[in-house]
């Protein structure tokens, strides 16, 4: 199985506790993965090491070919891949502007960065929500307007970082529902999570962390099949 990114010898203490130990763990291409472990148990750190975001103490790194410590590599993985923490940051903005905030930072000019954010607000079922402030938002609408904005800026892999904890069932489900999207268009996911059974339809593979190690648990077949949204009056969505 070809594989988007492997690391080998991924290891870290912090504050003189070994954290993760792991000799090899390999991110398949267009796979959804779940990623287990109790509180504490490493899931965040190994997350924010997959990002660029956090310096192990050792690692080696294939990626596009290249065999690469994890400071040469830092400079890919930042560009192509995105980390959301549980409670996205959002800019004290619009919608709009936090969406296309990434594409102008790319330096996307602004007819086309205008048609993508509009694309991708209808994709996400937020056009209606497009000019209110980001600070105004309920915790499920933020988590749908970080993944948008991360998908805006087609990432090679999505790690994601308790993307449903605190929300109601109507939001568990509309987040389930993008990630199911963003998974059948052909991104590689990482989910790390204490409620499996909400994105267990989801999910291709089981990694659980354990004093600092990983190993892969049996998955059980998901259901492939994308379940439209409750649509309400003057909203649309392309299927």
């Amino acid at each position: 199985m070809s594989h988007l990114i492997s690391y080998q010898g991924l290891s870290i203490s912090l504050s003189g506790r070994l954290i993760l130990s792991i000799d090899q763990l390999a991110i398949p291409f267009r796979q959804c993965t779940l990623l287990t472990g109790r509180n504490g148990s490493g899931k965040t750190t190994l997350l924010k090491i997959m990002s660029g975001l956090l310096k192990p103490d050792a690692a080696r790194i294939d990626y596009q070919g290249l065999n690469l410590s994890w400071r040469q590599a830092k400079p890919y993985i930042q560009k192509d891949i995105i980390y959301l923490h549980q409670q996205p940051y959002l800019f004290d903005s619009t919608v709009f502007n936090n969406i296309a905030y990434g594409l102008y930072r790319n330096g996307e000019n602004k007819t086309s960065a205008h048609k993508k954010v509009n694309q991708a607000l209808e994709w996400a079922n937020l056009s209606h929500l497009a000019h209110q402030p980001a600070n105004s938002l309920s915790g499920g609408e933020k988590q749908r307007v970080a993944l948008t904005r991360a998908r805006i800026l087609s990432p090679s892999l999505l790690l994601l970082d308790e993307p449903t904890a605190s929300m109601d069932s109507e939001s568990k489900q509309q987040t389930s529902l993008l990630l199911q999207r963003l998974n059948a268009e052909g991104l590689t996911i990482i989910i790390s999570s204490h409620e499996s059974h909400t994105v267990s339809h989801l999910i291709d593979r089981h990694l659980h962390l354990e004093n600092g190690h990983i190993e892969e648990l049996n998955s059980a077949s998901r259901n492939n099949k994308v379940t439209p949204f409750k649509t309400t009056k003057n909203t649309h969505i392309n299927e």
